[in-house]
């Protein structure tokens, strides 16, 4: 669960033609299960303190933005332990996220609050995490982990939902390492060239056109936009484009959820504009095309 202080079940890719079977199901409280991962991730950074939880909760080799993609442990373990490790009050909860259907990778996605509980007068800092997880010797684990900050707490959203995308079954894994590789491959390639950010773009390659319709855009210093309509009303940009450069993936074995990171640039026309680095959670739509559920923005420093 990752912070700033500057501050559904799966969607299911089509099955494979070539599977002769239908796969055995996964039990319906899958995102539930990570879901109460995460409630344990967040209870025992209340109990124990932010230290000794994340390296508790992280995977061995989890990564987080400071600002740059790093390794989270080796930061963790760089600094001194804190000599009052429940000073700082680190608090939050899932609201949205999503698992694949080969239960192995999956992600969750909410607000956050930090607070100092010896200091009264001290400011609270407030955004929201997004994280990651993967399945570590059976255990979920965060394996990458980005946070937003926002200028105040965020609004209520009700009751946890799920990604958009098909229902689907679960726990069959469909895809070989090569095909999880080819799974990566196919996202890399979505990355690497520029996309228009003007609302109605008059060439192909349009950034709007790869985000899933219940997509969540988070950029640090901001509200989260939710949706695609939303999306393209609040970040339309006319001679504006986004350059991606990613620098590390990941697949579900099932081939229908996935992940990219790396730096991003924002162009004006053929001038560098502003960047820094970016977090995407892939999902199949209904259609077998990959698209971007969420969408995170960090800042260069």
């Amino acid at each position: 669960m990752a912070f700033r202080s500057k501050s559904g079940c799966a969607a299911a890719a089509l099955l494979l033609a070539a599977c002769a079977s239908a796969p055995a199901p996964v039990p319906d409280g899958a995102l539930e299960q990570l879901f109460a991962t995460e409630r344990s991730f967040a209870r025992a950074s209340t109990e124990r303190g932010i230290r000794a939880s994340f390296l508790e909760y992280f995977a061995t080799d989890g990564i987080n933005f400071a600002p740059g993609p790093g390794s989270m442990r080796e930061r963790m373990l760089a600094r001194p332990a804190p000599a009052d490790p429940l000073a700082q009050l680190l608090d939050w909860s899932p609201q949205a996220g999503a698992v694949a259907r080969s239960d192995d990778l999956g992600y969750t996605t909410g607000p956050y609050s930090l607070r100092n509980q010896r200091d009264a007068s001290a400011a609270a800092h407030y955004g929201y995490f997004f994280s990651i997880w993967k399945r570590e010797n059976g255990a979920w684990r965060v394996a990458v982990d980005a946070g937003v900050a926002t200028p105040a707490a965020p609004e209520p959203q009700g009751q946890p939902v799920v990604a958009d995308g098909p229902a689907g079954t679960h726990g069959h894994r469909m895809a070989l390492a090569n095909e999880r590789e080819r799974g990566k491959d196919a996202l890399l390639a979505l990355e690497r060239k520029p996309r228009s950010l003007d609302a109605e773009p008059t060439d192909p390659g349009s950034y709007f056109d790869l985000l899933a319709g219940s997509v969540r855009v988070l950029r640090d210093g901001s509200y989260a936009v939710l949706g695609a309509d939303a999306a393209r009303k609040a970040l339309a940009a006319p001679m504006r484009s986004v350059q991606w450069t990613p620098s590390g993936a990941g697949m579900a074995t099932s081939d229908d959820l996935g992940y990219t990171y790396g730096r991003y640039v924002r162009k004006n026309g053929g001038a560098d504009e502003t960047s820094g680095y970016y977090v995407h959670l892939w999902q199949r739509d209904e259609t077998g095309a990959w698209r971007i559920a969420v969408d995170v923005w960090l800042p260069p420093e």
